[in-house]
């Protein structure tokens, strides 16, 4: 991830790195996001416009608590019950997708339960009424409690709007998700989509993350991982939906990074639309392909040449100054895409263990 924009007379450079291995509310649209304050990196260059989240509407159950949206979610919720029990609940737009026996038991094994194959998964599926369209409802209970706590309830209802796949998933204790069903169902029927022209066009994917361009579709998480070396310091903490693995970083007075990592179909999009997704999550305006050379360098992975961005901006979610390094690995039918990002001191001194990291996995 190797590119820097500099503020004044210094320039972009490709470098290529050889680096060793409360009462129901009234309907409620999804909050704009405000125009990131101008960091010094973009104080040469015009300010980019970031992707508008789209306009879905609906109706919250008394006893939620609507959150900041982050990641790939475009809405996130907290269910509260009368004795501190909480749920949690969140709302993922992705392009259309297949891969529904892989989602079913990717849900399944968040809660414990074994992998079933295509006939069960598809009996699996309860009808339910998303925004007036016809949608699907899966309901898994984990047989037996995870880490010490109380056994996990997921609610996930799924349906299809123009050319977007939409998930609505509640998590969170067995007893108090089913005592919240009924108020998951009426969110369901109080959802209005947004036109087709409205839509998102962007990640998501990845997570953890804004959304993907329309060709980026997400695959579920792989059964097993590339067999990385994970650097000292890095906490592995569950994946958001859809990535393959996430890390946390902490560095010194509370500064922190995250690592991401996810696996796409093909191309994944392409290289220039996901520059330009990372490069709009920190203000920063789009590159073309004239100048996308400028603003990204190669590293070698496995006898494979990967592309990498690295800039500065403000995070469009916290308002913070950010750093965000990106790789983008091209493989022969799929594409893997790399994510540090957080505080600039600590990115910087990660980088290298982070190229390191991408560098060490298998990915035959």
């Amino acid at each position: 991830m190797a590119a820097v924009i500099f503020a004044g007379c210094r320039r972009e450079k490709t470098q290529v790195y050889e680096v060793p291995r409360e009462a129901p509310s009234a309907p409620v649209a999804t909050p704009q996001p405000q125009a990131a304050p101008q960091s010094a990196d973009q104080a040469s260059m015009p300010q980019a416009t970031t992707p508008a989240v789209p306009p879905l509407n609906f109706q919250i159950p008394a006893n939620w608590r609507q959150n900041q949206a982050t990641g790939m979610r475009m809405a996130s919720f907290t269910a509260s019950g009368t004795n501190g029990q909480t749920a949690d609940v969140s709302v993922i737009p992705l392009p259309l997708m297949g891969h529904e026996t892989a989602l079913v038991n990717m849900w399944r094994q968040q809660v414990g339960l074994p992998e079933i194959g295509d006939a069960e998964a598809a009996a699996a599926a309860q009808p339910v009424t998303v925004g007036g369209e016809p949608g699907k409802l899966f309901e898994f209970t984990g047989g037996q409690p995870l880490d010490g706590k109380a056994r996990s309830r997921i609610l996930v209802a799924m349906a299809s709007h123009d050319s977007m796949s939409w998930f609505f998933k509640m998590t969170g204790d067995a007893s108090f998700v089913g005592t919240q069903k009924d108020a998951f169902l009426q969110f369901l029927k109080s959802v209005s989509f947004p036109t087709q022209s409205s839509a998102p066009s962007q990640e998501a994917a990845i997570e953890a993350q804004p959304a993907l361009p329309a060709a980026e579709t997400p695959n579920p998480p792989p059964s097993s991982t590339p067999d990385w070396t994970v650097p000292a310091g890095w906490t592995k903490v569950p994946p958001a939906e859809f990535l393959a693995a996430e890390f946390s970083i902490a560095g010194n007075n509370g500064a922190a990074a995250d690592v991401n990592a996810a696996v796409l179909d093909g191309s994944g999009g392409g290289v220039l639309p996901n520059i330009n997704r990372w490069r709009g999550q920190l203000g920063l305006s789009p590159a073309t392909a004239a100048t996308l050379a400028t603003m990204t360098a190669a590293l070698n992975v496995g006898g494979g040449t990967a592309t990498v961005l690295d800039v500065r901006g403000t995070d469009s979610n916290t308002g913070k100054k950010t750093r965000l390094v990106g790789v983008i690995l091209p493989l022969a039918n799929q594409t893997w895409f790399f994510k540090l990002m957080g505080d600039e001191k600590v990115v910087a001194a990660q980088k290298d263990g982070f190229f390191k990291f991408i560098q060490s996995g298998n990915y035959q």
